[in-house]
Order: C-alpha cells, then sequence, then structure tokens
C-alpha cells in the first residue's frame, strides 16, 4: 500500500456518505461554532468585538487551533477505527509498507479537510462578524513557515497519540482530544498563557502550539495577546518554534516504534477491546 492509496482510502472512509462541498461545511461546523461563541461572549460586554484586538487574537488561534485537534486527533483515530470498528488493522499490516507511511496518508486528509475549515471560518470572519482580517494585511512568508512547522507538530503529536492507541484499550480514542482540550488551555489559544498558574504555564512553554499560535497572530498583526510572548522578537518566538517541532518529531517517531514493536511482540495489533 503507497502513501497516495493510504489517502484515497482515508478520503473513502470520512466522505463516502455525501458530495465534497457538504461534507466540508459539515466539518466546519464544530470549530465555527466555537468561533461564534466567543463572538457572543465578547458581544456581552463590548459593542463591537470586531475591532478589539483581544478577540482577533482569540479567533485567529481557535482558527488555527483546530489544525492540531484535526490532525492529531485524526491520525490518532486510524488505529481505533481500523481495530475496533472495521477489523482490518491484521491486514494493513502485513502490507509492505510501513504502518506510519498509512497513518500519515490517512492524517493527510484530516489536514486538507482542517485547512478547508479553516478558509471557510475566517471568511466568514471577515464577511460576516467584520474582522479586519483582509488577504493583503497578512505576513504571507511569515505565516507559510509557521504553518509547515505547525503541521509537522501536530502531525508528531498524533504519532504520538497513536502509537499509545496501539497498546491501550479502546477508551484510548478520547486521548486526542482530551490532551488537545488540554493544550487548548495551556497553548495560550483562548486567553493570555500570563493568566495561568506557573506549573501549566511552564507546560505551555514547553509546547510547540504555543510558538505556532504567537507566529501566527503575528502575521496576521496581532501578536500583542501575551505579554511573556510579545517580548520574544518574531525570530525568536520562530527559533523556539522550530527547535521544539524538531524534539517532539524526533520524540514520536521513536515513541511510535517501541509502541508498534510491543504491539506486535504482546499481541495486540488486532486484540479489540469491547469498550
Amino acid at each position: 500500500m503507497t502513501l497516495k492509496t493510504a489517502i484515497w482510502l482515508g478520503w473513502q472512509e470520512e466522505a463516502n456518505w455525501t458530495k465534497t462541498w457538504i461534507y466540508i461545511l459539515y466539518a466546519a461546523v464544530r470549530p465555527l461554532s466555537l468561533c461564534l461563541i466567543i463572538f457572543f461572549l465578547f458581544k456581552a460586554v463590548t459593542d463591537n468585538p470586531a475591532a478589539d484586538p483581544n478577540f482577533i487574537s482569540v479567533y485567529v488561534g481557535n482558527a488555527f487551533y483546530t489544525i492540531f485537534l484535526a490532525v492529531a486527533g485524526g491520525i490518532s483515530w486510524v488505529v481505533i477505527q481500523d481495530r475496533e470498528h472495521y477489523r482490518v488493522i491484521r491486514d494493513i499490516y502485513i502490507v509492505p509498507t510501513p504502518y506510519w507511511v498509512y497513518v500519515m496518508g490517512r492524517g493527510f486528509i484530516a489536514l486538507m479537510i482542517a485547512i478547508s475549515s479553516l478558509a471557510i471560518i475566517l471568511i466568514f470572519g471577515q464577511t460576516v462578524l467584520g474582522l479586519p482580517i483582509g488577504l493583503g494585511s497578512i505576513d504571507w512568508p511569515l505565516l507559510a513557515v509557521a504553518m509547515a512547522l505547525g503541521i509537522v507538530a501536530a502531525t508528531a503529536m498524533g504519532l504520538i497519540f497513536a502509537g499509545l492507541c496501539l497498546i491501550t484499550a479502546r477508551h484510548s480514542m478520547l486521548l486526542a482530544e482530551g490532551v488537545g482540550a488540554l493544550f487548548l488551555l495551556v497553548s495560550g489559544v483562548l486567553y493570555p498563557i500570563d493568566f495561568l498558574p506557573i506549573w501549566a504555564r511552564l507546560i505551555g512553554y514547553a509546547l510547540p502550539m504555543t510558538y505556532w499560535m504567537e507566529a501566527v497572530r503575528r502575521a496576521f498583526g496581532h501578536g500583542a495577546f501575551s505579554a511573556s510572548l510579545e517580548k520574544l522578537s518574531t525570530g525568536a518566538d520562530m527559533i523556539l518554534l522550530t527547535a521544539l517541532t524538531v524534539v517532539f518529531t524526533v520524540a514520536s517517531a521513536k515513541i511510535f516504534h517501541i509502541c508498534d514493536e510491543y504491539a506486535k511482540r504482546s499481541g495486540k495489533i488486532d486484540q479489540t477491546t469491547h469498550y
């Protein structure tokens, strides 16, 4: 099985029940709903949230964080889906292509869907909510590099989750969602990281998503959301994002390999858990 075949299979499993444009709208409903909730929360305390720099920072951060949730969750969900739902993971393992390549192919579809949802959220914010996020005001080189590094970091995290799913029970399907919600709190997506207790702040400083969100906001011209991160130059922020992405990528490869080998030795590859 090639990477191209894995991508095709992932799309068939995700969206074969409807037309492509309907599925893309469906996938955008959840993150867009959270953005609207945030909008009305700001609306309760200010007449014009679209003119509030803090709201713009929260909106942009939440929009781009959907990529992390979709990619990390989508990659880890592949294991649960193939082992517990369709029960074909043994057949996939016997093909010549390594299992992680298949997982990456499936994760690529989650990424494409997430990017489509991101575009819908940003267009909605500009046209309906009146946010000043026009194409001409974006620092495209910074955004492109930040996006590339952020996607790699999200993929690495998803591979770690997938490895853990290989050796744990079916309730591990909540792993990515639970950890993703934790990272949402400590990465400065919804409020400045400075408001966190010191132990949570330290976790946030150790995550690439924190510097990814900061770089994205700076690309949109709104980098003053967090006082502590504002002290970093854009170059320093990108260096930290790059370094942490490399660390998590190397760690993810090792962790997935260890979990994969243990699952094969212990007979857990196709062991359904009936939760």
